[in-house]
């Protein structure tokens, strides 16, 4: 529909490819943990999709030892924050 809207001899269909990124844990903007690859990955990214984890499974450990998907996503908002942060701060150095 876009394509007669616009008026295109041809269509390219859109694309978004996945990257699956290592969770990130509390300390990533300091380079604690996998932080650095976690930001160094996420930096290279268009946009981000923030999934996280709502269910109780023994099988996979959580970080903090507890399943609570409102502190793990402030944790990653915190996170991404604190480094967009010290960006902007070396950059103004």
């Amino acid at each position: 529909q876009l394509q007669a809207f616009a008026d295109l001899a041809r269509a390219v269909p859109a694309t978004i490819e996945w990257v699956d990124i290592a969770g990130l844990a509390k300390g990533a903007s300091r380079g604690e943990g996998l932080g650095n690859k976690f930001l160094g990955t996420a930096r290279d990214c268009d946009a981000l999709c923030h999934v996280v984890r709502a269910f109780e499974d023994p099988e996979t450990v959580h970080v903090d030892g507890r399943v609570d998907p409102a502190t793990d996503a402030e944790v990653v908002n915190i996170e991404l924050l604190l480094a967009d942060l010290a960006h902007a701060e070396r950059r103004l150095e």
